[in-house]
C-alpha cells in the first residue's frame, strides 16, 4: 500500500481564491521554546535537556487551502453545515480523470473532456464514487494566475457527473466553476440541488485546491480527506490522501 499526499501546504500569501481573503495568518502563540527553558525543567529521559513547548495562532479562511465546501456554502437553506457534511463525503471509493489536455487560462472542462478523461482511464464512474479531476492548474504557483485564469466545469460536466450520480467531486484549482461564470452553475448543481428538485439531501461534495493528483498510479483508489468540523461553518481544510494498494 502507498499513500500519496493531495494536500496544499498552507502557508501565508499562497495562491488561493480572491473571494475568501489572503488568509492565512500566523501569529504568536502562549508557549515558545525561549521561554519554556527558562523554567529549567528536566527532560525526564535527558538529564542535559529542558522541556520545551512552543505554539501559534492561525487566522484562516475555511475555505483556504485544501477545504472541502459544506452545502450551506451555496445554499442558505441547508442543513448541512461542514461540521454536519457526511465524513462519508471525504472517504471511499475513488477514481482520478485526467483533462489536462484541456489544459490553459481559463479554459472550460465540457462534458466530452471528461466522457473521454473517463474512456481512457481504463475504468468507469460507478455511483458513489469521488470523482477527482486532474487539469494541471496548481502548478501555478503565482497567487493572481491561480486565483483569476483557473479552469472549471462547463454546465453539462457538472451535468454529466450528477448523472454518473457521484457523491464527491475534487479538482486542482481553487473553484470548480469557471472563471466568469458569476452564477456558479456548478456550485449550485452540486450544492443546491433543491434548485434541481432534488431533495436537499442529493448533494454533491467539492473538494478544492488538490495538488498532485497525476501521481497517483492507479485510475482507482480509496480517498481520504473529511473537513475539520468548524461548527456551524461554511467550509473545512482537509488533508487529502489517496491510498493505492
Amino acid at each position: 500500500m502507498k499513500i500519496f499526499d493531495l494536500t496544499m501546504p498552507i502557508f501565508e500569501g499562497m495562491p488561493q481564491h480572491s473571494a475568501h481573503g489572503k488568509t492565512p495568518f500566523f501569529l504568536p502563540g502562549t508557549r515558545t521554546h525561549e521561554a519554556w527553558r527558562t523554567f529549567n525543567r528536566t527532560n525526564h529521559y535527558d538529564e542535559h535537556d529542558l522541556v520545551s513547548f512552543q505554539n501559534e495562532n492561525i487566522i484562516i479562511c475555511g475555505h483556504t487551502g485544501t477545504h472541502m465546501d459544506s452545502c450551506f456554502h451555496g445554499d442558505p437553506h441547508s442543513e448541512y453545515t461542514i461540521d454536519k457534511m457526511p465524513v462519508e463525503c471525504g472517504y471511499g471509493d475513488a477514481v482520478w480523470l485526467d483533462v489536462s489536455f484541456r489544459y490553459g487560462p481559463k479554459e472550460l472542462v465540457t462534458a466530452k473532456d471528461l466522457r473521454e478523461a473517463e474512456a481512457k482511464s481504463g475504468t468507469t464512474v460507478r455511483p458513489g464514487d469521488i470523482v477527482l479531476i486532474h487539469t494541471g492548474w496548481s502548478i501555478n504557483k503565482d497567487p493572481y494566475q491561480y486565483s483569476f485564469n483557473h479552469m472549471g466545469l462547463s454546465i453539462d460536466a457538472g451535468e454529466w457527473l450528477r448523472e454518473k450520480k457521484v457523491k464527491t467531486i475534487g479538482i486542482d484549482n481553487c473553484n470548480v466553476d469557471a472563471p466568469g461564470a458569476l452564477n456558479l452553475p456548478v456550485h449550485m448543481n452540486f450544492l443546491r440541488p433543491t434548485s434541481l428538485g432534488l431533495k436537499g439531501d442529493d448533494f454533491i461534495a467539492i473538494i478544492e485546491n488538490l495538488v498532485n493528483i497525476n501521481l497517483i498510479p492507479k485510475s482507482r483508489f480509496i480517498f481520504s480527506g473529511a473537513p475539520i468540523p468548524y461548527l456551524g461553518a461554511t467550509g473545512g481544510q482537509v488533508r487529502a490522501l489517496a491510498i493505492v494498494s
